[in-house]
């Protein structure tokens, strides 16, 4: 038996000696009033010998009836099992108490059937209480099960895209690097350092549950930088990244695919200018991006792969900040602007 089924089965037999403890303590004390003075240890001899059949017609409601009828939907079933075990009970507590008078009076008596059913209705509201107990408990072991496995998927998910987004995001830099090598471009050697740097985030980092927010921007203005020894004096990059805390965390790669959309997506405008104009505030309860850029007159033709990047983003939003985000995109004509809202834990942490 592992560990954790160990902890749990001391933990469910502790519960059930409770429970049946407070089942003597309250029927004792129910009928205190009522115990001829110096009987008390006899009364008490008496509630634990009638134990076992109230003992058989819970355990039967409980670890038969509930998993095997109720929880299947066999309504019809459970209730005729529910009122056979009341009638069970009804004539064991009738047996018994006959048996109780005769050891003690050498004589049978007719014990009155309503002194008996006051008893069922007791004992019954106790196998109710049981079976409430364990439906509860139930319930409450599969929620966390539940959570485990959503979490479990969640964490495999976003691995996987990440997974995606590494291979989808070097595509583009080698692509840059390559038409800087076709032009025989003196930056081609810093253009490589850069990427280097990026592939450092890439390993150390991206694989961590939360960064820290400047990291992500230092990753974001290396990634710029990059774009910027191709595109030379055309492109036009206005950044306000001024209004950010220190110490906030982020999950990382949140805001590189956006400047990834941009450039592939985006060119110059009517003026000839790549146009980016880049936002970026943030505290430890909330984050503001937003990301604009000019289009190229003519649309570019998207292909399926075409839209990985951002895809995989909204995914990785919904995963990792699920009714905590929001995402609004505005396509128009020349423009292309992204807005991002993310409201983060009082620590900052996701």
């Amino acid at each position: 038996m592992a560990k954790g089924q160990k902890l749990r089965f001391s933990s469910g037999l502790r519960l059930q000696f409770f429970f049946w403890g407070l089942y003597l303590v309250s029927e004792y004390l129910a009928n205190l009033m009522h115990i001829p003075s110096g009987e008390e240890l006899q009364f008490l001899n008496s509630v634990l010998l009638s134990l076992p059949a109230l003992l058989l017609a819970t355990y039967i409601l409980v670890r038969f009836g509930v998993p095997h009828l109720l929880q299947a939907n066999r309504w019809i079933v459970f209730t005729l099992l529910a009122l056979g075990l009341a009638i069970f009970l009804f004539y064991a507590r009738l047996k018994w108490l006959t048996l109780i008078q005769y050891l003690e009076h050498h004589k049978i008596f007719q014990i009155p059937a309503s002194k008996v059913l006051k008893n069922v209705i007791r004992d019954y509201a106790t196998v109710a209480l049981a079976v409430c107990f364990y439906i509860i408990n139930d319930y409450r072991v599969k929620q966390s099960l539940n959570e485990k496995l959503i979490k479990s998927k969640a964490e495999a998910e976003i691995k996987l895209l990440k997974g995606q987004l590494h291979p989808h995001f070097l595509f583009n830099s080698l692509n840059n690097i390559y038409s800087l090598a076709l032009l025989k471009s003196e930056h081609t050697a810093d253009s490589i350092l850069k990427l280097t740097d990026l592939l450092d985030y890439l390993v150390y980092r991206a694989n961590l549950a939360s960064v820290l927010l400047e990291k992500e921007v230092q990753l974001l203005e290396n990634y710029i930088g990059l774009e910027k020894l191709r595109y030379g004096e055309h492109l036009k990059v206005s950044m306000d990244l001024e209004q950010v805390t220190d110490g906030v965390m982020v999950a990382p790669l949140i805001l590189l695919p956006f400047a990834e959309n941009c450039f592939k997506h985006g060119g110059p405008g009517k003026d000839g200018d790549f146009v980016i104009q880049l936002f970026l505030k943030a505290n430890q309860n909330q984050l503001l991006f937003s990301l604009k850029n000019t289009k190229k007159l003519r649309p570019v033709e998207r292909t399926t792969a075409g839209g990985v990047g951002l895809q995989n983003l909204r995914e990785r939003l919904q995963l990792i900040y699920p009714h905590q985000h929001q995402l609004i995109i505005t396509d128009a004509v020349d423009t292309y602007l992204v807005e991002l809202t993310i409201k983060l834990n009082a620590n900052g942490k996701i």
